[in-house]
C-alpha cells in the first residue's frame, strides 16, 4: 500500500469510527479509484451500504473484497448475508458452496444453511450489529461492546462471533477466567475452527497452563497447518516447557510459512540467545527489523545484545528507535555506561511528562540522584528507601500461625513452575495465576489484611510530595503470586515495572545465620547500572511479616544454605 493510500484509508477509518459515513464513503471511493482491488476499502464500503439498508449497492464491493482476500471468513459471511438480504438466495447458495472449502467454518455453513431454508425465522445476526460490536472493541469502548456481545450471545448462542469478541474483551480487561470460558465456548460451537483452538491456546498460555496450551495449538495446526501464528505460539509454549530444540524447529516452521513474520523472527532470536548462539540471535532480530521496521521488540532485543557486548552506542541507537517505556529506561543505562551524565539529566527532563509513572525510569532516576547527589526531573519516588513499611499478621489476627498454616495448605492446590522464564526466581517455584482473583477462603482473608495494611501505608505517607503518593491508585487492582525457594535459592535483583506499590508476606522463613541468609535486600543499584556506594538496606524477616515498598525499588533475596523451604506471597497494587 502506498503512503498516500495508507493515509487515505486511515482517514476513512477515522471518519467511519466517528459516524461521518458520507465522508468515509467518499474516501473509500477515492482509494478504490487508485487501487480497485483494495480488500478492506471494498469491504468497508460494502458494509456501509448494507448498514444503510441498501444491500444491493453493497454487493459489488463485498464481492470484490472477497475476490481479493478469499481466506477472510468475515468477507464470506457478510457477502452471503448481503445476498440473502438482497433476495438473491440462489446466488447465496452458490457462494456458500464455494465457501465451504475456503473461508467458512462448519458452524458458519450450518447457520447459513438454516438461514436459507424458506420460512426460516431465526436468521444469522445482522452484520451491521456484528460490525458495531467489533468497532466498539477495536476503539476501546469495551463496556459498550461487551453489552452488545452479551445480548448477541443470548439471541444467537450457537454463533461463534460474539463469543470470540467476548473472549477478547475479557482478555483485554484482565478477566482471564471469562476469556477462557468464552474461548472454550467457541471451540465447543465449532471444533473444526483452527483459529478458535489457537485463540484458546493463547488463553491457556497466559494462565500458565502450558500442557493445555500445547494441546490447543497442536489441534489448531492439525486442522490448518498453514497458520503461522499457531506455530509461533506453540514454539513459545514449548520454550516455556523447556523443550528448546522443539521450540527452535517450530519457530522456523512459522517463519517458513511467513518469511516476514517479525514476531517469530525476534522470538527465535531470543531463544538462540538463551542457547548461547549470540551472532545468530542478532541476525534474527535484524531480519525482524528488516521485515517490519516498526516492530519495537526486535530493536529492544538487538539493543540488549549490543549492550551486553559493551557496544553502548549501538545499543543506544536501537533503544532510541524502539521508544517504549522499557527502551527509554535502557537508553539511560547506555548513557550512564558511556559516562554521559549531563545527557541523562537532559533526557529525563525532556521525557518527564511521558515517563512520570514509568517505574523503570523512576528506579534509574533514584539511583542517579543518589550517585550524583543531584535530583532529576522525575518525581515518582526520588527516595524510595524512605518508603519502606513493616508490619505483621499478628496485628490483624489472634492466631497468625494457624492462618499461615491454612494459607500454605491452600497454596498446595495452585500450580507453580520451577525457575519460570523471565522471572527472578532461582532454585525455587513460582506461581503464575493471580492468587487474589477469586481466592480460596484463607488467601481471601490475607487479601483483606493486605488491603487494610495498604490503607494504613497510604495514610502514613499521604503528606509526602511525590507522584507515588499524589497519584495513588483509586482502585484495588492486585496481582499476587507465591514463591517457594529451596536450599541455595534466591531471587535476582529486580523491580516490578507493572506495579505501583509492592509487598511480600512471609509464610515460612529460614535462619539468617551469619550472612543475612534469606533476608531481603533493598538497593538503588540495578541490573545494568551500579555503584558500590549506592544506599541499601537489608531486612531479616520474621514469620508473618508484611513488608511494603514502592514498585520502583530494587530488591533481591540473599541465598540461604539451610535445607528447608522459604515461602512467601508477593503482590503488587497496580496503577488504575
Amino acid at each position: 500500500m502506498t503512503p498516500d493510500i495508507a493515509q487515505a484509508f486511515e482517514h476513512a477509518e477515522q471518519a467511519r469510527r466517528e459516524g461521518r459515513f458520507e465522508a468515509a464513503r467518499a474516501l473509500y471511493q477515492t482509494i478504490l479509484k487508485g487501487l480497485p482491488g483494495h480488500p478492506d476499502a471494498n469491504y468497508n464500503l460494502g458494509v456501509l451500504e448494507v448498514s444503510a439498508n441498501n444491500p444491493g449497492a453493497g454487493l459489488p464491493f463485498l464481492k470484490k473484497a472477497l475476490e481479493s482476500s478469499p481466506k477472510n471468513r468475515d468477507f464470506w459471511i457478510t457477502y452471503i448475508d448481503a445476498l440473502i438480504a438482497a433476495e438473491h438466495p440462489d446466488s447465496a447458495r452458490t457462494v456458500l458452496e464455494k465457501g465451504k472449502s475456503l473461508g467458512l467454518s462448519g458452524a458458519d455453513v450450518e447457520a447459513l444453511d438454516r438461514q436459507l431454508v424458506p420460512g426460516h425465522d431465526s436468521p444469522l445476526p445482522d452484520q451491521a450489529d456484528l460490525h458495531r460490536i467489533l468497532e466498539g472493541f477495536q476503539n476501546g469502548r469495551f463496556g459498550e461492546a461487551e453489552t452488545l456481545a452479551v445480548e448477541m450471545t443470548r439471541k444467537f448462542p450457537d454463533h461463534p462471533f460474539s463469543w470470540q469478541i467476548l473472549a477478547a474483551i475479557f482478555y483485554a480487561t484482565g478477566r482471564k477466567d471469562g476469556a477462557l470460558s468464552a474461548s472454550e465456548r467457541v471451540v465447543e460451537i465449532d471444533p473444526a475452527d483452527a483459529e478458535a483452538h489457537s485463540n484458546l491456546g493463547n488463553i491457556y498460555l497466559e494462565l500458565g497452563r502450558h500442557e493445555d496450551a500445547e494441546t490447543s495449538f497442536r489441534s489448531s495446526i492439525g486442522l490448518n497447518g498453514a497458520l503461522p501464528e499457531a506455530h509461533n505460539n506453540l514454539a513459545v509454549t514449548l520454550r516455556e516447557l523447556g523443550r528448546l530444540d522443539e521450540a527452535e524447529a517450530t519457530y522456523r516452521q512459522a517463519i517458513s510459512l511467513k518469511p516476514d513474520y517479525a514476531e517469530a523472527l525476534s522470538n527465535l532470536g531470543n531463544l538462540l540467545k538463551e542457547l548461547g548462539r549470540i551472532d545468530e540471535a542478532e541476525a534474527c532480530h535484524s531480519r525482524a527489523i528488516a521485515a517490519n521496521p516498526d516492530y519495537a521488540p526486535a530493536y529492544l532485543n538487538r539493543g540488549q545484545i549490543s549492550f551486553d557486548r559493551g557496544d553502548y552506542d549501538a545499543a543506544l541507537s536501537d533503544f532510541d528507535c524502539c521508544n517504549t517505556e522499557d527502551a527509554r529506561a535502557r537508553a539511560l543505562s547506555c548513557l550512564y555506561a558511556l559516562g554521559r551524565i549531563d545527557d541523562i539529566y537532559e533526557t529525563i527532563d525532556a521525557k518527564s511528562d511521558t515517563d512520570e509513572t514509568n517505574i523503570r525510569v523512576a528506579a534509574f532516576s533514584a539511583f542517579i540522584s543518589a550517585q550524583q547527589s543531584r535530583e532529576t526531573a522525575n518525581s515518582f519516588c526520588p527516595n524510595p528507601l524512605d518508603f519502606l513499611h513493616f508490619s505483621n499478621l499478628s496485628s490483624h489476627v489472634e492466631n497468625p500461625d494457624l492462618l499461615i498454616a491454612e494459607i500454605i495448605a491452600e497454596l498446595q492446590d495452585i500450580q507453580s513452575t520451577w525457575e519460570p522464564r523471565n522471572r527472578s526466581t532461582r532454585k525455587g517455584f513460582q506461581s503464575k495465576i493471580n492468587l487474589f482473583d477469586d481466592p480460596p477462603e484463607n488467601i481471601g482473608v490475607l487479601k483483606d489484611i493486605i488491603t487494610s495494611e495498604i490503607d494504613a501505608y497510604h495514610a502514613k505517607y499521604e503528606n509526602r510530595d511525590c507522584t507515588f503518593i499524589r497519584e495513588w491508585p483509586a482502585d484495588r487492582n492486585f496481582r499476587s503470586w507465591y514463591v517457594v525457594l529451596k536450599q541455595q535459592g534466591y531471587q535476582d535483583l529486580h523491580i516490578h515495572p507493572s506495579g505501583w506499590l509492592s509487598g511480600v508476606v512471609y509464610l515460612k522463613v529460614v535462619p539468617a545465620l551469619e550472612n543475612d541468609e534469606g533476608a531481603i535486600e533493598f538497593n538503588l543499584n540495578g541490573e545494568s547500572y551500579r555503584d558500590p556506594g549506592s544506599p541499601k538496606l537489608t531486612y531479616r524477616p520474621n514469620l508473618g511479616d508484611i513488608v511494603l515498598f514502592p514498585s520502583s525499588l530494587h530488591h533481591r533475596t540473599i541465598p540461604f544454605t539451610t535445607d528447608t523451604d522459604r515461602i512467601i506471597i508477593s503482590f503488587d497494587l497496580r496503577p488504575d
